[in-house]
């Protein structure tokens, strides 16, 4: 079984064409010639348990598996599992992501990883499994790159709900990391990247030994990426109009803006009691050296091991540790400050006779940043057995033991309470003087930026499984096969959270949640290679159910049919239904802390962004996300060297689990909100915050307009809510295509992607559901990927595209159009011992690589910059790295 990457025809197609236009067309396929359908063929001569079914010797039925072969690992180039996995257009960077966090999931990732959202459906609703069972997180996201690429034997992704195989969580589908068992020697790899402002490394050795009764692997990977910050790229700023788009830039600057009696003046650089000039304001950018993405290292390791102790008994175990460390450089503090009369370094405009007046201020040429720092460490071990049973039946047993332990913290932040303090100080050495002049006390600042936000979690994971699979009986199609098995879980989180001056203790809150599952997996050949006949080459029915029961959600269950149908040879129409459902997270339920955060959002009629308050706490009132879940598709050989898959999918999705913490655009959509209560104006929001601040919810982030709760105007519940139901529906598409030449080489085509037709959703289970297909921060009607690759004795050209469609701008109005993303990558290979090196250089391969030839700017969006990712350009859609040079070198003994 050969298995491979998808990848398009790009920008060096029409010379491949040309060099092999008067060749001889090859007989058999070349290597790395695209994703192919794991057929039920290939499944049984490999003895081989496929990504989405149970069922040993059988390919998923009315499912089609993408397949990311070690192969097209090494061709990658990805510095990361994740960023490997995002390489597929099903996968679309919404949500839980390092780099764009205003969409939902993003307020819980405090420790900015990465996780696969297929797509767009949700960051939480594909299941990432390794060797097909399930594995410790941080109670929130799985991280895919706790497994080094050198790791990894393959990907296997099963874009289809799968919750009657796999249980909680595979709605939009699977994602199996499957590590390495067939490494036999030594594999070393060392790549670096430079970008402008910005670099990557990876460092890698795997070493693996196969033997007469087993196999034993082991790898371990350091990679490195550097932040990348705001001001190095020109898009990201407040004053978008040299750009076409509207001026962003706040008051809140250093000097400040001084308002006085509904009049604003603009400070001078040092402002001494000289005249001001009334109706002036001081206008700067709102995020001056904001991070678009941080500084990320990754530590990781993996291992497997089986060994056959008899004919009939196997041992086998897997695990991995891996600690990613982040740094993230924020924007510095601005706030709007009260200064009364009683300051001691007061001074009084011509003609005010008022107590107090108020002054937008940036914190920049007084206190550092408050730079976030974290880690998130997980490991885990699964042994377990395997044991030959009569009549070609299996039993296997499995316990998987992890543990994780994730850190978010930030030590320098605004302490409002020393604040107002120090700006209602009439003694000088206390004080705080915003005037520009530079006379607080260093003993003041410290007190007035010693606030720490320490959130750290901790999850433990016991995972046990049971299973038998075999076959039933034989009718002329073939064996009727049965998989059948239990699965038990143990979660324990413990939500810490520390929020106050310095020395503040971190209170831990400890939730557990018990999994008890059942599920049973049929497969029923009708037609098959014993009763072929024309029409009916194969006909092939699996059924599929699966009982959960949790501690804390209910119980649910989930049935899931399937079809593949061959009329002729070659040819398989296929189709599946099924439900599925997401039991809500422990730290959903829970919340992240129990706060109110100030924050500033996206102005719907343009200008300055507007302040508001967002609440972060609890709601155990949260049920489990419920889906249903269609396909029909075709899988064509059309020669031996061309293949085109298709697939017509519907994924309907009610009492989704939102939360709009993280979203700062929430208010271009206001209407859709009317009766929920999650955007309050006015005195319905003043009165929900001192409601709040009297059940002794604080104030973690930011000042109160004034440094007065009643001042409040805006407020958005940024708790987890079942609110959301969404319809969508698409198409995917794989072509594969080889050509082998008499003197030119060889030559592979690649195209995938995926066409979305609808998505509809609405922000409250009676709402009525609203087209946002195409639209910012939501999935895209057309994104494909693919390449052309070039193979000429020890050399290999590749070139892949990347394609984004156009879309709408819907956060501004007017909407805007931005312009599609197209992307274009070049790598060269050169195998030093098939050019005739050294015996010694025998297994050495050479790599330069440019991403992003042709140095493509992200298309400009028309959005004010945003704490959680985005302004002036679209993290969701685009890289904002530039141009990207790398070289590598690996080894193989």
């Amino acid at each position: 079984m050969r298995q491979a990457y998808p990848r398009l025809i790009g920008a060096c197609s029409a010379l491949a064409i040309a060099l092999g236009g008067n060749a001889a067309l090859a007989q058999e396929p070349v290597p790395n010639a695209g994703p192919e359908t794991v057929t039920t063929d290939q499944a049984q001569q490999d003895g081989i348990v496929v990504t989405g079914s149970r069922l040993r010797g059988a390919a998923p039925v009315g499912s089609t598996v993408i397949a990311v072969d070690r192969e097209a690992i090494v061709d990658s180039g990805a510095v990361s599992t994740d960023r490997l996995i995002q390489q597929i257009p099903q996968v679309l960077d919404l949500g839980v992501s390092e780099n764009s966090r205003g969409q939902g999931g993003g307020s819980g990732n405090i420790a900015y990883g990465n996780t696969i959202n297929l797509r767009g459906i949700g960051p939480y609703a594909t299941l990432i499994l390794v060797d097909g069972h399930r594995a410790v997180n941080n109670s929130r996201a799985f991280e895919p790159s706790v497994i080094p690429t050198l790791g990894l034997e393959r990907v296997e992704v099963v874009a289809d709900g799968a919750s009657a195989i796999y249980g909680s969580d595979a709605i939009a589908g699977v994602v199996n990391l499957i590590p390495r068992r067939t490494l036999d020697g030594i594999e070393a790899v060392a790549r670096g990247g430079w970008g402008a402002d910005f670099r990557e490394s990876t460092l890698g050795i795997a070493v693996g030994k196969v033997f007469d009764r087993g196999q034993i692997m082991l790898a371990y990977e350091r990679s490195y990426r550097s932040n990348l910050s705001g001001d190095d790229r020109d898009f990201f700023r407040s004053d978008q109009r040299p750009f076409g788009g509207n001026d962003y830039r706040v008051t809140r600057c250093a000097p400040g803006t001084l308002r006085a009696g509904g009049v604003a003046y603009a400070l001078p650089a040092q402002y001494t009691g000289q005249p001001l000039t009334a109706g002036t304001t001081n206008s700067c950018n709102d995020l001056i050296g904001q991070d678009l993405f941080p500084q990320q290292k990754y530590n990781s390791v993996n291992g497997t091991a089986s060994f056959d102790v008899t004919d009939w008994l196997t041992v086998f175990a897997d695990g991995f540790y891996s600690k990613r460390e982040y740094e993230r450089l924020p924007a510095y503090f601005s706030s709007t400050l009260t200064v009364p009369q009683t300051n001691a370094f007061f001074v009084r405009p011509a003609g005010f006779a008022g107590t107090s007046y108020t002054i937008d201020y940036n914190f920049i040429n007084d206190l550092p940043r408050d730079v976030s720092k974290g880690s998130a460490t997980n490991w885990q071990i699964t042994p377990g057995v395997r044991v030959k049973l009569p009549s070609d039946w299996q039993f296997e047993a499995l316990f998987t033991y992890g543990r994780g332990d994730d850190q978010s913290d930030q030590v320098r932040g605004l302490n409002a309470t020393a604040l107002n303090a120090a700006l209602a100080s009439s003694n000088p050495a206390t004080a705080f003087d915003p005037y520009g002049l530079g006379r607080t006390s260093a003993a003041t600042l410290l007190a007035i930026s010693n606030f720490v936000t320490l959130s750290p979690t901790l999850n433990h994971f016991n995972g046990y499984e049971a299973r038998l699979n075999g076959p039933l009986f034989t009718l002329p199609g073939g064996q009727v096969k049965l998989a059948a098995g239990y699965e038990g879980q143990e979660i324990e989180t413990f939500l810490g959270s520390a929020r106050g001056a310095a020395g503040t203790p971190i209170v831990f809150r400890n939730f557990l949640r018990r999994v008890d599952s059942a599920y049973a997996e049929l497969l029923i050949p009708l037609f098959g290679p014993g009763n072929a006949t024309p029409g009916f080459e194969r006909l092939e029915v699996n059924a599929a159910v699966r009982y959960d029961k949790y501690s804390d959600v209910g119980e649910t269950t989930n049935p899931k049919f399937g079809v593949n149908w061959s009329p002729l040879p070659g040819l398989v129409l296929r189709g599946s239904y099924g439900t599925s459902f997401r039991a809500p997270l422990i730290s959903q339920i829970y919340g992240n802390s129990n706060n109110l955060f100030g924050q500033t959002y996206q102005n719907p009629a343009g200008g300055a962004p507007l302040t508001g308050f967002a609440y972060s706490g609890p709601n155990t009132n949260l049920d489990p996300e419920e889906a249903t879940t269609w396909s029909v598709g075709a899988d064509w050989d059309v020669a031996r060297n061309f293949r085109l898959s298709l697939t017509y999918w519907d994924v309907s999705y009610i009492n989704q689990v939102d939360s709009y913490l993280s979203d700062l655009a929430i208010l271009t959509r206001e209407a859709q909100f009317a009766g929920t209560g999650i955007i309050l104006r006015g005195t319905a929001a003043r009165d929900r915050v001192l409601q709040l601040l009297s059940q002794g919810v604080t104030l973690a982030r930011g000042t109160f307009p004034g440094g007065n709760p009643n001042n409040v105007d805006l407020f958005i519940d940024g708790r987890n809510n079942n609110l959301g139901q969404s319809k969508t529906r698409g198409i995917d598409f794989v072509a594969n295509y080889s050509l082998t030449t008499d003197n030119a080489g060889s030559f592979a085509f690649n195209a995938s992607g995926t066409y979305l037709f609808k998505y509809q959703t609405a922000a409250s289970p009676a709402g009525t559901p609203i087209d946002r297909l195409n639209t910012i921060y939501n999935p895209l009607k057309f994104k494909a990927r693919g390449s052309v690759t070039w193979d000429y004795d020890a050399i290999r050209v590749q070139a892949t595209a990347t394609h984004v469609g156009s879309y709408r701008n819907t956060a501004i109005t007017p909407n805007q159009t931005v312009d599609s993303y197209t992307p274009i990558d070049l790598a060269v290979t050169w195998d030093l011992g098939e050019m005739g090196a050294p015996s010694f250089l025998g297994g050495v391969t050479l790599g330069l690589e440019v991403r992003n030839l042709f140095d493509v700017a992200p298309p400009y969006v028309n959005v004010a910059p945003s704490l959680n990712g985005g302004g002036g350009y679209d993290p969701s859609a685009a890289n904002p790295i530039g141009r990207l040079m790398a070289a590598s070198l690996r080894v193989k003994l």
